[in-house]
């Protein structure tokens, strides 16, 4: 009976040996194939993988050098903020693990995390935190501006920042969730700034050539250590650089300026190419100044009815979603406006005829090379309502220096800085534009003592100026990432401001 058993379980025994055999065979060729030796797991590896960008960055002086290939290099990688913004663009914790606010709005306090360190082991703690913010105020480095109404920053102890301000500043968390919050070390004095880092983040900078960053693991990180070894940044001189570097497998990773170039990437074999949302708005702006035709709010509306914003978002390669107002998606006080000025030709040929026949003096729509068909789409919508409309054409220097002169009558041209809508209300020459309800309204805004009622209040704001029609709002542009196929974790939102590579496996 005995043998009986032992001879039909002598089968299995065998097949299990040998299906434990092909498992770990398997799993051992895996290994040996995965490119750059990552871990199949996410977790700590050598991988190594190399990102191909465009605008390269003059210094890595996070200091002194304000362009924005510093911050999107060096930002969440090598230096923190002080307080960040999730994905919602809602403030959240960084270095600081909470924080509060007086009713008042002149005095907060943050509550920092507990071991966090610097790159060179030094402690991470609230007299760091002191000494960087006052650095930055004192030196008038790079972000000291937003800090203006700082009347001192101190530390009772040192997990805890206490800042107080002269009057409330409902954009201050927003300030340090930006270069105004970077933290540096203070054992930093006399370092090279312009080729090393001094930072808290998951990566340190091991050399800077100029057309080169290369990114090590910071091995006393203090949160979860990145699951990368190695990142070489990579400074391309073209879009076409970029599809050539990606097809012969000389980058992992490749950001073009341009979304044209997404097609040429998505026909390379083992390439995913996605795209998320930026703050780079494209608009048509209206020179409101007493001269111009614009200075008129019905002759600004009817133009609006007249260009198809919403088939332009549709179409345009670079466009990710329409806008319809000065305040893009991941701005704080962003509302959807597109409801105000739908595409509708006979109502906008109705308040046309309004005005006398011969009322409107020929101009033209200025714009630079990279913009021309875009703008003699819109010259063919304006001139259906009909206005005497033609196009202009200038190199991209020209248009920049005539727009911001208020040297036009109307452009198309592109605007992506944090706070760029206060052109509308800052009496500037670029867009001539007067407006005391809504000069009022951001005053509004920036009375309050939170960041969340400063938020709705800059929606009110939005509201005001787009339905006045100061300028024609097109689109909110978009990035595009295209990565390899063993490349995962890399975000695609803001990637043109922002590159967070802590949480990117290879």
């Amino acid at each position: 009976m005995s043998h009986r058993n032992r001879s039909s379980i002598r089968p299995w025994i065998v097949f299990t040996v040998v299906l434990v055999v092909l498992v770990l065979a398997a799993g051992g060729a895996f290994l040996l194939l995965r490119p750059h030796g990552g871990s199949p797991f996410g977790g700590r590896s050598g991988a190594h993988i190399t990102v191909g960008l465009r605008s390269k960055p003059s210094s890595l002086d996070i200091r002194t050098n304000g362009e924005r290939a510093v911050e999107q290099a060096l930002v969440d990688n090598v230096y923190q903020t002080l307080v960040t913004m999730d994905s919602e663009r809602a403030i959240s914790a960084n270095v600081a693990a909470r924080w509060s606010e007086s009713t008042d709005g002149l005095r907060y306090s943050f509550h920092l995390r507990e071991g966090a360190t610097f790159a060179d082991g030094s402690p991470l703690n609230a007299s760091a935190v002191v000494a960087s913010l006052q650095r930055t105020i004192q030196g008038k480095q790079v972000g000291a501006d937003d800090l203006k109404h700082v009347a001192s920053v101190e530390n009772p102890d040192e997990t805890t920042v206490v800042i107080t301000l002269h009057e409330p500043n409902p954009r201050l968390l927003e300030a340090l969730a930006g270069r105004a919050g970077v933290i540096i070390n203070p054992n930093a004095h006399d370092a090279d700034f312009a080729h090393t880092s001094y930072g808290s983040g998951p990566f340190t900078v091991s050399s800077f050539t100029g057309d080169t960053i290369e990114l090590a693991r910071n091995e006393r990180y203090w949160q979860d250590k990145p699951a990368l070894a190695r990142v070489t940044l990579r400074y391309m001189p073209s879009d076409e650089a970029l599809v050539g570097g990606m097809r012969d497998g000389s980058l992992d990773v490749a950001l073009p300026q341009g979304a044209q170039a997404a097609s040429e990437l998505a026909k390379i074999d083992g390439v995913q190419v996605s795209d998320g949302i930026s703050t780079r708005k494209t608009l048509v702006a209206f020179n409101n100044a007493g001269s111009s035709p614009f200075s008129d709010e019905q002759v600004r509306q009817f133009t609006r009815f007249a260009i198809d914003a919403a088939q332009i978002a549709r179409t345009q390669p670079d466009a990710k979603a329409q806008l319809s107002g000065p305040i893009s998606q991941l701005q704080p006080g962003y509302e959807d406006l597109n409801a105000l000025f739908p595409f509708d030709l006979e109502r906008a040929q109705s308040m046309r005829w309004y005005f006398a026949a011969g009322y409107f003096t020929p101009f033209t729509l200025l714009t630079d090379k990279a913009h021309h068909d875009l703008a003699q789409r819109i010259v063919d919508e304006m001139a259906a309502i009909p206005m005497p409309v033609t196009l202009e054409v200038v190199d991209s220097a020209t248009l920049a220096s005539r727009v911001a002169a208020g040297d036009y009558t109307c452009a198309l041209i592109e605007m992506d800085e944090p706070h760029d809508y206060t052109r509308f209300v800052d009496g500037s020459a670029m867009f001539g534009y007067q407006n005391g309800a809504a000069q009022e309204q951001y005053a509004k805004a920036l009375a309050q003592t939170d960041f969340a009622s400063y938020r709705e209040q800059l929606r009110a704001f939005d509201r005001i100026v787009s339905q006045d029609a100061a300028s024609a709002w097109l689109y909110t542009g978009k990035d595009v990432v295209a990565t390899r196929s063993h490349v995962q974790g890399l975000p695609v939102d803001l990637t043109s401001w922002r590159l967070p590579l802590a949480h990117v496996r290879a």
